[in-house]
């Protein structure tokens, strides 16, 4: 069971293609991470794939189900999407802001339960504008956890998740994305940190700066050192440390 794209297409205008033809999946019960340059289209991808836009050309459907086919409703229930800046007309509380995830799963007691498992109860009354970033980050990945909470065939789709958090808590939000797929949660994320990507995913989408699919599998041959190399045009190098788990980084010169 999946999210599946076939042959997606997405322009911005008739000179401006970010996605061409790409194919891929976020497959139940893994994390898939989808990484390449500036400007490949990762984030146009997963928000194609949550049905927050609609593609151009192609189709995206839901464990066989075609997207456009599932009403808002229907879809809230069973994919979370987690935007990398949240934005609210209204100054809500963090408590509120949680709830809203609550709405969609309709569990009883989801939002009190996602408070207690991001730590966040002393931030329950703070108006979410006050927050820093790496704190609204915070509320919103407590937010589609409340939303997937007793789900047991939903996807997570997020992008960058935890850019702007603190390590100790950035670290935490890995742990937290690890659980929803030991759970059976698919979880595609978009993420800009290789070593992140590397050791924290199962499988890997790598886009290139046309907004083509040059690689899709098993994360530790998607995410080799030839194919880092090739995406991002300059030679990588990808290490195991013992205490760190993979490290990837740009090689040395001269």
């Amino acid at each position: 069971m999946a999210i599946n794209a076939r042959q997606l297409v997405f322009s911005y205008s008739r000179s401006k293609r970010v996605l061409d033809r790409v194919s891929c999946s976020i497959e139940r019960g893994a994390i898939t991470a989808i990484v390449g340059p500036n400007g490949a289209g990762k984030s146009t991808l997963l928000r194609l794939l949550a049905g927050v836009r609609a593609p151009s050309s192609g189709a995206v459907s839901v464990d066989g189900e075609e997207l456009r086919s599932i009403t808002a409703e229907q879809r809230a229930a069973r994919i979370a999407y987690l935007a990398q800046r949240a934005t609210l007309a209204f100054d809500f509380d963090v408590a509120r802001v949680i709830g809203f995830g609550r709405h969609a799963s309709g569990a009883g007691g989801a939002e009190d339960r996602a408070l207690e498992r991001f730590a966040m109860r002393e931030l329950a009354s703070v108006p979410f504008g006050t927050l820093s970033v790496g704190q609204q980050q915070r509320v919103s990945l407590a937010r589609v956890w409340a939303q997937l909470d007793g789900v047991e065939n939903g996807y997570l789709l997020a992008d960058e998740p935890c850019a702007s958090m603190d390590p100790k808590f950035a670290h935490e939000a890995m742990i937290a994305l690890r659980e929803l797929a030991d759970r059976g949660i698919g979880v595609g994320v978009v993420l800009h940190d290789l070593s992140a990507a590397c050791t924290l995913a199962d499988r890997a989408i790598v886009l290139d700066e046309r907004g083509k699919l040059l690689s899709e599998g098993d994360a530790g041959g998607s995410l080799d050192e030839t194919t880092l190399s090739r995406v991002f045009g300059v030679g990588m190098r990808r290490r195991e440390v013992e205490g760190l788990g993979t490290v990837v980084g740009v090689a040395p010169t001269g």
